[in-house]
């Protein structure tokens, strides 16, 4: 039987050295088709969901578990042949990830036995999706166009956001798309500006998103050698645009993450780079504070004791407080705490009707999970930080793209993590789907770059 290629060997063979991305299963024709039919679908998919991260939570569901699920089916197809094309490997987190399952499995049974398990355990489906999309990213190679697709569609968007701001239309309540408009006005007094949303459903959700979409043309910039005008000045005006609408959200969480972000990246970058961001951020900041009365208003009630969001923030943390006191080891039960919050508000004497999450991401995870959940989590998001800097270390300085990558993922990282101390955003659907995405690029790229494989920075 003549020689046959699938679709993922034909894009992988320029990377893969292994004999499944030369040979072939020619000897199974059934199982060629197969593999032909369930895997060309794939790249597709993943350019829609690259689409989908920036615009629709129905689109990020669809696109993610199309991957995940024809991925999985591609695996299983590929295990029974004589040359095979994919191999497992480890992300670096397997074990944390797994004790953090073990114990939100036990908080879930032994302290809120009420608990919907499905559900709740449904929520944690973003583990698999990491897996998948990493080994997804192994046989279906492909990056540089994912983040061509976000990195020009996040300028679009960023104008549209600042659009926004003045206008307060949200067209897809307009056009009859959504029942309800998801643009408010900003939080200061006499307002006549609007907190900015993109096409996401609240300001911190478009903010904690687009705080990590944003490092990566930032990255792009900061890395650029020898490349055109055109591309350079592309590049500012994304910059620009994403920059802006991140400042209009009015979230001061999400300004503080996006600096620290901003900051993080810079020292990677060079001492002179950090130096120069400094300078500039000290710049700006203080001609912001100086001349918009609303940025002013929003950054002192960072300090201010009787800001309703402020207070309301410290009566959920200390409700949540009393819960891991409750439940120190394994905690309440995974989500639990929104469920019984008002039980500890009665408990404490706190008089207050809002409720929810913790509004803290390290604090959500200590109620439901308690000090053991915490340990596993914490181990997990320091292993791929670990993960990311070695990485970036081991990327030959000619490999520009990947370079990009590797920078804007770390910046991605640190500007979900500090965003965690006021607000639960590994919680928030788009965001997490985000976040799971860039997980999985650099798990990816580690283990390629571990073998040795990447010969230029087009080819993963």
């Amino acid at each position: 039987m003549s020689s046959m290629i699938t679709p993922s060997q034909k894009m992988h063979s320029n990377v893969n050295p292994l004999p499944s991305s030369r040979n072939n299963d020619g000897d199974n024709r059934i199982l060629f088709m197969l593999k032909v039919i369930f895997g060309t679908p794939i790249p597709y998919l993943f350019i829609l969901y690259s689409v989908a991260l920036l615009t629709s939570m129905s689109g990020m569901e669809f696109g993610a578990w199309g991957i995940a699920l024809l991925t999985l089916i591609y695996i299983i197809l590929d295990l029974p042949s004589k040359n095979r094309e994919f191999r497992f490997f480890s992300l670096g987190t397997d074990l944390s990830l797994l004790g953090l399952l073990v114990v939100i499995g036990l908080g879930l049974y032994l302290n809120s036995p009420d608990a919907d398990f499905v559900k709740e355990l449904g929520s944690l489906r973003w583990i698999i999706l990491l897996y998948l999309f990493s080994y997804s990213f192994s046989l279906f190679p492909g990056l540089n166009k994912l983040f061509y697709i976000i990195i020009g569609l996040g300028f679009i968007i960023g104008c549209y956001a600042i659009f926004q701001h003045f206008t307060g239309m949200d067209l897809r309540y307009e056009w009859g798309l959504r029942e309800n408009s998801a643009v408010t006005p900003a939080p200061f007094t006499d307002s006549s500006v609007f907190q900015s949303v993109g096409l996401m459903s609240h300001h911190l959700t478009y903010g904690y998103l687009f705080s990590m979409v944003f490092c990566f043309p930032l990255a792009a910039l900061m890395l650029n050698r020898h490349r055109s005008p055109v591309f350079r000045g592309f590049l500012v005006l994304t910059i620009f645009a994403i920059g802006l609408s991140l400042l209009w959200t009015y979230g001061r969480g999400v300004w503080i993450s996006t600096g620290c972000a901003i900051l993080f990246m810079a020292a990677y970058v060079s001492r002179k780079a950090l130096f120069g961001i400094l300078i500039l951020g000290i710049i700006v900041l203080g001609t912001l504070y100086s001349s918009n009365p609303g940025f002013r208003e929003r950054l002192d009630s960072i300090w201010a004791s009787n800001y309703t969001s402020n207070t309301d923030r410290q009566d959920l943390w200390r409700a949540n407080i009393e819960m891991l006191s409750d439940y120190p080891w394994i905690g309440i039960g995974w989500n639990q705490n929104e469920h019984r919050i008002f039980e500890y508000y009665e408990k404490l004497g706190i008089q207050n009707t809002f409720g929810g999450h913790a509004h803290n991401s390290y604090l959500q995870i200590l109620a439901t999970t308690g000090i053991l959940g915490f340990a596993f989590f914490m181990m997990f998001i320091i292993g791929f930080l670990l993960l990311t800097h070695r990485l970036w270390s081991d990327i030959p300085k000619s490999h520009y793209w990947h370079k990009v990558f590797v920078l804007g993922a770390l910046g991605s990282q640190i500007s979900l993590h500090t965003g965690g101390l006021t607000q639960w955003n590994f919680g928030d659907a788009e965001v997490n789907h985000f976040f799971i995405f860039i997980l999985a690029i650099i798990a990816y790229m580690a283990e390629r770059y571990s073998i040795g494989v990447v010969p230029d920075d087009h080819s993963l």
